[in-house]
């Protein structure tokens, strides 16, 4: 029976050894992983504010300049300027090591550092011309919708807001501009934030939708009908344009016409003629 009870007390000290150095383990495994993951965060927010530093002053900027641009995530204006200074060292040490002959070098570097630096903010002009111009030709669907929420009893408030969340589906760029305004005429009032709308896409369509809002405010005219008319109207300027735009494809195409077909054939009719006058000169 002794015997019997010191050996239950021997498996009970090796269990309670093995279950203790196994829970000694994770404990240590935890701490060192927590330790690391706490590093690798300093590590990360050190590097984060370091580049938040670079063009703190050009930030706002930025920002709008993303924005005008389609670019909603505002994170991405504090890299920005190190991406293009970073980009633009690396290719300069690339060319400096490179076997080329000093002029060659200088060449390259030239054209490296008008790239680097010039043809994203123009690709970004770009895009936001054509963010403009998207947005713009969008509009009438939206005024469809604003005439159908106004329609049915909800403010120009409240629809503006409801569009804001319906949109997004739609088109992004209509969404994002039209959420703004909502969130702008809770702070401003509406008539400031149809400003800032008609500021920030300076069209013909754009200005005539704010315009139409802000007489509503100001002489509380009716807006559902008003709003389906200029729906329709731009719709007609969107299809006087476009044949207008083919109207001028014909001027357009008559001179790769002349170039690249009349001219060979010209060369064709006299060529013959020519080369005889010149066999005949000879003998």
């Amino acid at each position: 029976m002794t015997w019997l009870i010191v050996l239950l007390l021997v498996i009970s000290t090796v269990i309670a050894v093995v279950v203790t150095q196994s829970i000694n383990k994770k404990i240590l495994k935890n701490n060192t992983r927590h330790f690391l993951d706490i590093r690798k965060k300093t590590t990360l927010s050190q590097v984060n504010n370091f580049l938040a530093n670079v063009g703190r002053d050009h930030q706002a900027d930025l920002e709008k300049k993303l924005i005008d641009a389609g670019i909603y995530n505002q994170q991405l204006a504090k890299y920005y300027l190190p991406a293009k200074f970073g980009t633009l060292l690396i290719v300069s040490v690339i060319i400096a090591l490179s076997d080329m002959d000093l002029t060659n070098k200088g060449l390259f570097g030239a054209l490296s550092l008008i790239a680097i630096l010039v043809l994203p903010d123009v690709f970004l002009e770009l895009r936001k011309k054509a963010v403009v111009k998207k947005t713009s030709r969008q509009l009438p669907y939206m005024l469809d919708m604003m005439a159908v929420c106004v329609q049915t009893g909800m403010t120009i408030e409240a629809s503006l807001t409801y569009l804001s969340k319906e949109l997004n589906a739609f088109d992004k760029d209509l969404c994002y501009h039209i959420r703004k305004t909502a969130d702008s005429s809770k702070v401003q009032g509406l008539e400031k934030a149809l400003y800032d709308l008609g500021e920030r896409l300076p069209t013909h369509e754009i200005r005539s939708f704010t315009l139409t809002l802000i007489q509503n405010l100001q002489y509380g005219t009716s807006i559902s009908n008003i709003l389906s008319s200029l729906a329709e109207d731009m719709r007609k300027m969107h299809v006087l344009g476009m044949e207008e735009r083919i109207g001028k494809l014909s001027a357009k195409m008559s001179v790769p016409l002349i170039l690249l077909i009349m001219f060979p054939i010209v060369i064709l009719i006299l060529a013959p003629g020519i080369m005889q006058m010149s066999l005949d000169i000879v003998n």
